[in-house]
């Protein structure tokens, strides 16, 4: 567990304003896997507006919308 903490906070200080950092103000963050396009859709325009493409929650947000628009196209 100690890992696990210690593996998402960014030392560098980059990544750590995505949508996980935003958490702070006491709103939680809903899993990737669960959100819906529109909701992939938001939060990548979020990340884009903040020019913090280069982070992994971004990345991970991508690598999930490609994942459910190849599953609408059959």
């Amino acid at each position: 567990m100690a890992e696990e903490v210690k593996a998402t906070q960014n030392p560098e200080g980059a990544g750590a304003e995505t949508g996980e950092g935003s958490a702070k103000g006491g709103k939680k963050t809903k899993k990737i896997n669960r959100m819906t396009l529109e909701e992939l859709a938001s939060k990548i325009e979020e990340i884009e507006k903040g020019n913090l493409t280069a982070s992994k929650y971004y990345k991970h947000l991508m690598q999930r919308k490609r994942e459910l628009e190849s599953l609408q196209r059959p």
